[in-house]
């Protein structure tokens, strides 16, 4: 008797094997996604961030460079696009930047 077709065994294991392969691609894009994120928001820091140190630089009033160096200032992303050096899709909200100097490295955190 020759019979043709599939055994129970045989597609449990097919369907077993598709799920194992289906689970380790969703775990896969989803840590490509969350990575994409991180990276999206890092980016924004780095241009908020030099967007404020080139804004201390170019600044008119020394006063501002002598402070922000020696005491801390404080910077608005709102100055920071007011001076056209940002754009609004740069930034989520209104934030502040806080620069100071330490050990001879202009330190920049965004509040």
């Amino acid at each position: 008797m020759n019979k043709s077709g599939f055994t129970l065994i045989e597609i449990l294991c097919t369907i077993a094997i598709i799920g194992i392969i289906a689970t380790m691609t969703s775990f896969n894009i989803i840590n490509f996604i969350n990575t994409n994120n991180d990276t999206t928001e890092e980016t924004k820091e780095k241009i908020i961030t030099t967007a404020a140190q080139v804004y201390i630089e170019l600044d008119q009033n020394k006063d501002l460079k002598e402070t922000c160096f020696t005491t801390g200032c404080n910077i608005t992303t709102d100055t920071l696009i007011n001076a056209g050096l940002i754009s609004k899709e740069d930034v989520d909200n209104k934030e502040v930047i806080n620069i100071k100097k330490e050990n001879q490295k202009i330190k920049c955190t965004i509040k």
